[in-house]
């Protein structure tokens, strides 16, 4: 389970509920760089067509973790915790369908430049029991992301990612309040 903080990044937010309500994750999208003890990077679909839909790139969200290296860790708390939702962007407003999740408590990046800033968060032991099994062994060996963006999950990338894992399905369950959630 994933709960998204809209009052963290509003337009990250709405994006994600936008692929989510587009059935963007419900054909398979492969978890294709998974950093052992790091981050998993997916959002690239199994189907090349729904890639080629290029959603447009979203302007940042404002910053609301501490940045810089003096704030890694505050009060022993990390920026960016495992279980934590960011786009995987390439500089300043370029975040478009591609997110990371932490797998680790993660003090060197995430969170830390404007196109990192978490709007999610895992909820609940299953789900944290779930993220400690995505399969990390291909690291950054994994499928390239030019081929998945323009072929899709293909057989050949099936015989040579036996192991990769995959989100199946994605879909909303209810509504936070906002007491319920973060400030």
């Amino acid at each position: 389970s994933v709960a998204v903080r809209q009052n963290w990044a509003p337009i990250g937010a709405k994006r994600f509920l936008q692929l989510v309500d587009d059935g963007h994750f419900d054909v398979g999208v492969p978890l294709f760089r998974c950093l052992r003890n790091f981050i998993c990077q997916f959002g690239l679909s199994s189907q090349p067509e729904r890639n080629r839909r290029r959603y447009r790139a979203i302007p940042d969200d404002s910053p609301w973790l501490p940045q810089g290296p003096s704030n890694r860790e505050r009060d022993g708390r990390v920026r960016f915790p495992k279980g934590y939702l960011a786009y995987a962007g390439a500089g300043h407003n370029s975040r478009s369908i591609q997110l990371i999740i932490a797998l680790q408590d993660s003090r060197q990046l995430a969170g830390g430049s404007p196109w990192e800033v978490p709007w999610g968060e895992l909820l609940g032991n299953a789900s944290f029991a779930t993220l400690d099994q995505i399969y990390t062994g291909y690291g950054e060996k994994g499928p390239s992301q030019g081929v998945l963006n323009n072929k899709g999950w293909t057989n050949d990338l099936k015989l040579k990612f036996p192991l990769l894992d995959h989100i199946l399905s994605c879909f909303r369950v209810e509504q936070i309040s906002k007491k319920d959630s973060r400030q």
